[in-house]
């Protein structure tokens, strides 16, 4: 999936945590809305290719932390 997400474009931050999840990372928001990435275990490709769509795009940073925070309300993201 970390693939796909570097050929499309428009950008979908559920498929996005999917891909995050997949390669075995984690995310989380902590205190001020801060977007913490956990990416001890994943391999540098998948890595590379799940974190590009994000460089420089604080919009998307921004679509992720509003999906992360939709789930923890348990509304659909």
């Amino acid at each position: 999936m970390a693939t796909i997400l570097k050929h499309l474009d428009t950008f979908d931050p559920a498929a996005w945590l999917a891909a995050m999840a997949q390669i075995g990372g984690g995310y989380a928001l902590m205190s001020g809305r801060r977007l913490a990435l956990m990416v001890d275990e994943c391999h540098p490709e998948d890595l590379t290719s799940v974190m590009s769509p994000l460089i420089g795009r604080p919009d998307r940073q921004e679509a992720i932390k509003l999906a992360i925070e939709q789930r923890q309300l348990g509304q659909v993201a």
